[in-house]
């Protein structure tokens, strides 16, 4: 919930990818307050939207910012004043901020196609994915907010969006859908075999052995950057949202006491050490809590003994996977730009299939790492439209194939 990024391909939807052009647009502080607020509400439902909408969306957002920001009641009523100052409405409610995402996607849209010098009638599609509120496959449940038909009209674009839900009604995991993406440029640019290592809210890993999507092999190892923003949000009183560049866990030390009870206790999902589940498997960032034994830690210390905690579930997520590893690798996402992340991951790596391998950023190895989360669902809408499976059973654990998504085109006006 940082921002929202847009890219621009040329694709058959197989193997040939062309990039074109790219933007990421910041969330305003507000934005994200209220993103995050809401997907506390659906949490709270757990994903019945029924339920969501009775709800006094204010009320929500208030114990929110208590929760979150440690801001006192009086302080509270201030900010959620300034927000709607900031809006120009009187009142926030569950569909504002749905309505709200939806015309901030359908600017990007915009933007992104006046960087890259293009109209709209020179697209083919729209991959829309929206922004989730809430996962969870064993209910069959999956929610990205995100209004696909308001945008293809908006913009005058056929657009996919709604990715996640057939895979979820089908038994799978609805995640990850990185893979088929990482392979097709796998593919294209002779890296094979591969491993694809992503760090978002959540991390995830694409383990790519020939260019055949039967053999895709992708799952979330566990938390990304989803726990270290939360503690820094808390801590900072919202002043920063994320570790920016390692800037407070690069002066830290890592806890080995709190570091095992972050493996023990950190992450639950549907009353289970997620960790220790065998894939396929995907996380939820709803399902990531700060444990108490990091309140003992200075800010510095808990995001050190955080991050540590990010790379070394990843590298402990090597035990469900069959030997040999892959030796070159490559990483992709934001979270690799926090260096204390990064460092923890390589040295720990290293340690575990030798020293010898082969680990690049997705930038050295001649991918857009800022780029690429936007890239899979063009690609994926592509492969939507031309009836080809956007999910496998070795990626979602899904049975078979499974053509994700669902298409909108544009609505035009009876008076235009």
């Amino acid at each position: 919930m940082d921002g929202i990024d847009a890219a621009v391909i040329k694709t058959d939807g197989h193997m040939y990818i062309e990039e074109i052009g790219y933007i990421s647009v910041a969330y305003h502080p507000y934005i994200q307050q209220l993103l995050k607020a809401a997907e506390a509400l659906v949490r709270q439902y757990q994903g019945t939207l029924e339920q969501v909408i009775k709800v006094d969306f204010e009320v929500t957002l208030n114990q929110y910012l208590q929760k979150t920001l440690n801001l006192s009641e009086v302080d509270v009523i201030i900010h959620i004043h300034a927000i709607k100052k900031y809006l120009g409405i009187k009142k926030v409610s569950f569909e504002t901020v749905i309505q709200l995402s939806t015309n901030l996607h359908s600017e990007t849209v915009v933007e992104v196609l006046k960087k890259c010098h293009l109209k709209p009638h020179q697209i083919y599609t729209i991959g829309y994915h929206g922004q989730t509120l809430y996962h969870n496959p064993k209910q069959k449940i999956t929610m990205q907010i995100g209004d696909g038909q308001q945008l293809a009209s908006s913009t005058g674009i056929e657009v996919v969006s709604d990715f996640r839900a057939k895979d979820v009604q089908a038994g799978g995991q609805g995640a990850p859908f990185a893979p088929l993406y990482h392979q097709a440029l796998a593919v294209r640019d002779g890296k094979i075999p591969l491993a694809v290592l992503n760090c978002g809210g959540i991390s995830n890993i694409t383990v790519i052995k020939d260019a055949n999507p039967e053999s895709l092999v992708g799952f979330d190892p566990g938390p990304g950057n989803g726990l270290i923003d939360q503690f820094v949000r808390l801590r900072t009183q919202g002043k920063d949202a994320m570790d920016m560049d390692g800037k407070y866990g690069c002066h830290g030390k890592v806890d080995p006491i709190v570091l095992e009870a972050l493996r023990q206790k950190a992450v639950w999902e549907n009353g289970q050490n997620y960790l220790s589940k065998i894939p396929p498997k995907s996380l939820d960032v709803g399902d990531l809590h700060l444990v108490p034994e990091l309140d003992q830690l200075s800010l510095e210390d808990g995001c050190a003994t955080l991050e540590a905690f990010t790379a070394d579930a990843i590298v402990q997520s090597l035990d469900f996977m069959q030997p040999p590893y892959p030796k070159h690798w490559i990483l992709a996402g934001g979270g690799w730009y926090n260096p204390a992340i990064k460092q923890e991951l390589m040295r720990r790596l290293k340690d575990r299939i030798g020293q010898d391998a082969d680990i690049k950023t997705a930038d050295e190895a001649g991918w857009n790492s800022r780029a690429l989360e936007a890239q899979i669902f063009a690609y994926l809408a592509v492969r939507h439209l031309k009836g080809l499976p956007t999910s496998y059973p070795g990626t979602t654990g899904v049975s078979v194939p499974i053509v994700g998504g669902q298409s909108f085109k544009p609505m035009i006006s009876k008076c235009s």
